[in-house]
């Protein structure tokens, strides 16, 4: 494991007013660094006519250029043409997938490069490509890349390589996320070297400790004079944390009205007017007709909101542009489901529901987890948190929830869970830890922030590994990190969600506490309870495996009540006894060293 370095996320100040939200740097770049595999992509060629095309199968073509006096200065990381198609560091995106990979393909590993290094580097075609004949250029390239803090550019020159340009891509890819394996990138170069009869192109790269950007079967054509394509969907309901936040489950107390827009990416070689249109059956809404400018994009607002009944039910959403003209790639004009929306009965999630990557702090305590509005008043009891398979058995977690301070912006402490020591069984799986309090009243018309976190056991595993699943606008997302006492955002979106299944006051009662002692036990344990149930109180002593080695109940718990247990019957080691009753259910560590 890396260690973390902070130095390149320079601080920002808290103190603002939640209307304009919390302010954080964004998490440190290993705080989400488990991925699943990523599906191939699927590459939608333009279908325009080639101009020029190379596939670095010669690398003698392209020259390398590393400025050191720039800004960062270039230390060590540069570029290569490879044919190894597990140079790639990123594991989720190996072997490389692009087309000709196999034939070469030029890398930049900055991750490789390490933590002290900085990376201003540029790897330039070193011929001339003559373009006097074509005002209408499309620059086409497939890339594999994993975003974090770095820079990435086109770069070209009009003049054979004596002067340079760049134009940046990638800009608007998540912190922390991949591209598919592989992905095309398209970018209108017409205003920039269309005409010209001495261009050159290449790729730029700027960062520090990043990760790595690749890419291949690069080609200059003539766009087609109609392609639009919907390049991305933003939608969610904004409430008074000031941010559209997307909900995918919506338990039936927090409907409220959803927006949506569409980004709309205008590939064409023509100015065009487009209208984004969604369907919710029984919703359906577009936006209005809005001129989008050849070689740019938009993102064109639905006119009516959506909002949906207040009874348990899934809404697919779809979605698409169209335009008066005949879209010479349709393939990419629609998107059959871009969300699904569920509303349910007790569950509030901000999160896709599909485990992709985990954030954790190497064994190190911290805290992760979402901002939700509320919009409609309720009691919370639960906190839900999805493991990521990389959690150790046998970690201590915790769920925590904060209000926000409306002065300041600050998060103030509301309630937490009891301690739960992580089984098995847990791993890989969604955990429902109960706030100690019971049901905590939450105010509508206020957000509120709930996380899953750990203190962490010092780097001997990596303890706590919270699932990730989607994206999430800036400052609304955070990571706690204790090792500096320090608040960041996270794109990253953790899979911590509010659950209401329990909170109803009336329903609140159960267990007030309970202890084990002595604890190491040796061949005797002796677990006193106390509370106010008139349900069924179930105890369980479970092993790291997941095991159940001990069950016993009551048929109801009135005052205090004293158990004994046999350990001798146990080999040595550590495991976790969980008392439950009506719903709820508090966990204790027990050692045992017969």
């Amino acid at each position: 494991m890396k260690k973390i370095y902070f130095s390149f996320c320079g601080m920002l100040v808290f103190g603002m007013a939640f209307g304009q939200k919390n302010t954080a740097t964004m998490a440190p770049k290993n705080s989400v660094s488990f991925d699943k595999k990523a599906p191939h992509g699927v590459i939608a060629e333009p279908k325009g006519i080639t101009l020029w095309q190379n596939d670095f199968s010669n690398p003698t073509q392209w020259s390398n250029s590393n400025f050191p006096s720039g800004t960062p200065p270039h230390s060590a990381g540069d570029w290569t043409v490879t044919t190894n198609l597990s140079a790639v560091p990123v594991t989720a995106l190996a072997p490389a997938a692009h087309t000709t990979a196999a034939n070469g393909y030029a890398l930049i590993d900055s991750d490789g490069a390490g933590a002290t290094a900085t990376q201003n580097a540029q790897i330039v075609f070193n011929q001339n490509i003559d373009l006097s004949a074509e005002p209408l250029v499309v620059m086409v390239f497939q890339q594999s890349h994993r975003r974090y803090a770095e820079s990435t550019y086109v770069v070209y020159s009009t003049n054979g390589g004596t002067t340079w340009q760049e134009v940046e891509v990638n800009a608007g890819m998540t912190v922390n996320t991949n591209t598919t394996n592989p992905a095309t990138v398209q970018v209108n170069l017409s205003s920039q070297i269309g005409g010209q009869d001495s261009v050159r192109i290449g790729f730029k790269y700027t960062g520090q400790y990043d990760w790595f950007w690749a890419v291949d079967d690069v080609k200059l054509m003539q766009p087609d004079d109609y392609d639009l394509a919907v390049t991305g969907v933003y939608w969610g309901s904004t409430g008074s944390w000031g941010e559209r936040m997307p909900y995918y489950k919506i338990p039936t107390a927090q409907v409220t009205e959803i927006n949506f827009g569409g980004v709309i990416s205008n590939f064409g070689a023509l100015n065009q007017t487009a209208q984004f249109g969604v369907q919710a059956t029984p919703y359906t809404s577009g936006s209005a007709p809005t001129l989008v400018v050849a070689g740019t994009f938009d993102t064109l607002e639905c006119t009516a909101a959506f909002t949906p009944a207040a009874t348990v039910t899934n809404y697919t959403v779809s979605c698409g542009v169209q335009s008066a003209n005949t879209d010479a790639n349709p393939a990419d004009n629609t998107i059959a489901n871009a969300a699904t929306i569920g509303v349910n009965n007790n569950i509030y999630a901000r999160d896709l529901g599909t485990l992709a990557s985990g954030s954790y702090n190497q064994g190190m305590g911290f805290e992760v987890g979402n901002i939700f509005d509320i919009f409609g008043a309720d009691y919370l009891s639960a906190i839900d948190v999805y493991l990521h398979p990389n959690t150790n058995p046998g970690t201590e977690m915790f769920v925590k929830l904060y209000s926000i301070d409306p002065a300041t912006g600050d998060f103030v402490f509301v309630d937490e869970s009891s301690p739960y020591v992580v089984t098995g069984n847990d791993i890989d799986a969604l955990v429902t830890l109960p706030l100690a309090g019971g049901a905590v009243a939450l105010n509508p018309g206020e957000p509120y922030l709930v996380v899953a976190y750990s203190n962490g056991d010092g780097g001997a595993t990596d303890d706590l590994v919270v699932g990730t699943a989607g994206v999430s606008a800036a400052q609304t997302s955070y990571y706690y990190d204790m090792t500096n006492s320090t608040w960041y955002y996270t794109t990253s979106t953790p899979m911590v969600r509010m659950n209401f299944s329990n909170a109803s006051i009336s329903e609140n009662n159960t267990i007030n506490t309970f202890n084990v002692s002595p604890n190491p036990a040796n061949g005797n344990a002796t677990i006193e309870l106390t509370g106010n149930s008139a349900a069924e109180v179930s105890i369980s002593i479970i092993d790291l495996t997941g095991k159940e080695v001990y069950n016993t109940a009551l048929s109801a718990l009135n005052g205090a009540a004293s158990i004994s247990v046999d350990t001798q019957k146990f080999g040595n080691g550590l495991y976790m006894v969980t008392v439950s009753s009506n719903g709820s259910a508090v966990t204790k560590k027990l050692v045992v060293k017969n």
